[in-house]
C-alpha cells in the first residue's frame, strides 16, 4: 500500500481531470432527485476508495460506493469504464515518464478493486433484481382481470428462479427451461387461441426479446456451469436479462390492450374490425400450402321479436347465451367474431366444406335445445346459419376486395337459410 499511496497524487489528478464531470442546470430542485447529482456524488465516493489505505477502509469505501451506485440507477458498465479510464491513463503517464518500476503492482492495484467491486455488485444487483420482480408480481396479482398479463406472470417467475440458481451458487441441473417453446411463455405464444395476434408487429418483437431472453439465460447457466465465473460477466448478462423481461412486460401491456378493443364488450368474442386483418392472413396461408378453410355466418332467428317483446336488456342475455353455445361447440382454433347486431362470423381454419357443414349443424342443434332461463320467462330461440369453404389459388391476389366477396358469399348462403325457413344451415 505504502507504494501506492506514493502514486495517490496522480490518481487524484485523473480521477479529476478524466472521469466524466456533469453538473444540473436545473433550478430549484432537489438536487437528491437529479441524475446528474448522483454522478457527480458518485466521483466523491469513487475517489475516496482509490484513495483508501487500509483494507477495513477499502471494504467499507467499496460497500458504500456500489450500493449508491446501484441505488441511483448508475451501471456497472459506467462503474467498469471509469475504473478503466483512470488506470489507462495512469499507466499512460508512468509510460511517459519511463517510470516503470511500479507498473505491475499499480495494475494488480486496480484489478483488485475491479474484483471486489464487480463481486460486491453482482450480489447487491441479484438482490435488487430478486425485490424488483417481487414487486412486479404483486402488482399484476392486484389487478382484477389479468388477461395476458397472467403469463407476463409466469415469465417473472421464470426470471426469479434463474436469480435463485445463481446466488444458490451450486450450478447444478435444476435450473429454469432454456428451450423458448417449452417454457410456459413460449407455449401460451404458440396457442392457436392467440394466433389472431401473429400478425401485429408487437406479438413479433414478442417473440424476438423471448428467444433472446433464453438465449441469454442459456448463457447464464453454462457460463455458472464453468465455475471460472467473473461477476462482470454475469452483471451484464443479467442486466440484459432484466431489459428483455421489462420490454416483454412492455409488449404484453399493449397486447392487453389490443386484446381488450379487439373484444366486443358485450359478448367478449373478438370484432369485426379484426376479422378483415385475420381473413387476409389465412387467404395467404391458403395460397402458400393449398389448403382450404370455410366460414359459418350465424343470425339468430327473429330477434327482433325478442327485443320487442321482452326489451333489449333481455335481448343481450339472449346474445350472450348464444355466445357461449358457440364457444362450448366449436373447436379452440376456431374464430368467433360478433359481426354486428345478432350476426356471428365464425372462421374455421383447415376446415373443408362438409366439416363446416358439420360444425353448423352442431350449432343449429345446440342452439334449439337449450333455453334461456330467467325469473319468470324461458326463452327458447334458433339460428340460421350459411357456410361456405374457401380455397385461395396462386393465381389470386389476396386483397380486401377478395375478403368482401366471401363475405357476400356467405351472407348469401345465410338468406338462403332464412328464406328456406330458418333454424337450418345451407
Amino acid at each position: 500500500m505504502q507504494i501506492i499511496q506514493k502514486y495517490f497524487p496522480q490518481i487524484q489528478e485523473c480521477v479529476r481531470d478524466f472521469n466524466i464531470s456533469i453538473e444540473s442546470i436545473q433550478i430549484d430542485t432537489n438536487s437528491e432527485l437529479l441524475y446528474t447529482h448522483a454522478i457527480s456524488e458518485h466521483k466523491k465516493m469513487f475517489l475516496k476508495l482509490l484513495l483508501s489505505t487500509s483494507e477495513d477502509e477499502i471494504k467499507s469505501n467499496t460497500k458504500e460506493l456500489v450500493h449508491f451506485t446501484i441505488e441511483h440507477d448508475i451501471s456497472y458498465l459506467f462503474l467498469y469504464s471509469e475504473l478503466i479510464t483512470v488506470v489507462r491513463k495512469l499507466l499512460g503517464n508512468l509510460v511517459e515518464k519511463h517510470d516503470f518500476e511500479h507498473i505491475d503492482t499499480i495494475n494488480l492495484f486496480f484489478s483488485e478493486h475491479e474484483d471486489r467491486i464487480s463481486s460486491l455488485y453482482l450480489q447487491k444487483y441479484l438482490n435488487q433484481l430478486r425485490i424488483k420482480n417481487e414487486l412486479r408480481l404483486s402488482h399484476i396479482s392486484l389487478m382484477p382481470d389479468k388477461k395476458f398479463m397472467v403469463h407476463f406472470e409466469s415469465h417473472i417467475l421464470w426470471v426469479l428462479n434463474l436469480i435463485s440458481y445463481i446466488q444458490n451458487n451450486e450450478f447444478h441441473d435444476d435450473y429454469p427451461e432454456l428451450n423458448p417453446n417449452h417454457c410456459g411463455f413460449g407455449k401460451w405464444m404458440k396457442e392457436a387461441t392467440t394466433s389472431y395476434l401473429l400478425s401485429t408487429s408487437h406479438f413479433k418483437l414478442l417473440e424476438k426479446l423471448h428467444i433472446n431472453l433464453h438465449d441469454l439465460a442459456a448463457n447464464v447457466v453454462n457460463y455458472c456451469k464453468n465455475k471460472e465465473i467473473r461477476p462482470s460477466t454475469l452483471i451484464h448478462l443479467m442486466h440484459r436479462i432484466d431489459d428483455y423481461s421489462l420490454e416483454i412486460g412492455n409488449e404484453i401491456a399493449f397486447l392487453n390492450e389490443i386484446e381488450e378493443s379487439a373484444k366486443d364488450p358485450l359478448t367478449h368474442l373478438l370484432t369485426r374490425r379484426l376479422f378483415n386483418k385475420i381473413m387476409l392472413s389465412k387467404l395467404d396461408i391458403s395460397k402458400a400450402t393449398g389448403r382450404e378453410f370455410s366460414l359459418m355466418m350465424c343470425d339468430l332467428d327473429h330477434f327482433k321479436l325478442i327485443n320487442d317483446t321482452y326489451g333489449h336488456a333481455v335481448g343481450d342475455i339472449v346474445l350472450k347465451h348464444f355466445s357461449s353455445v358457440l364457444e362450448h361447440t366449436l373447436r379452440k382454433s376456431d374464430y368467433i367474431f360478433r359481426f354486428g347486431g345478432e350476426e356471428f362470423m365464425i372462421l374455421l381454419p383447415m376446415t373443408n366444406k362438409d366439416e363446416a357443414l358439420m360444425l353448423a349443424q352442431k350449432v343449429c342443434k345446440a342452439t334449439a335445445s337449450k333455453q334461456v332461463a330467467l325469473e319468470n320467462i324461458s326463452i327458447n330461440y334458433t339460428v340460421s346459419i350459411g357456410t361456405i369453404a374457401i380455397m385461395t389459388d396462386n393465381a389470386t391476389t389476396v386483397n380486401q376486395d377478395v375478403v368482401d366477396k366471401h363475405i357476400t358469399q356467405v351472407d348469401e348462403k345465410l338468406y338462403l337459410a332464412k328464406e328456406r325457413g330458418r333454424n337450418r344451415v345451407e
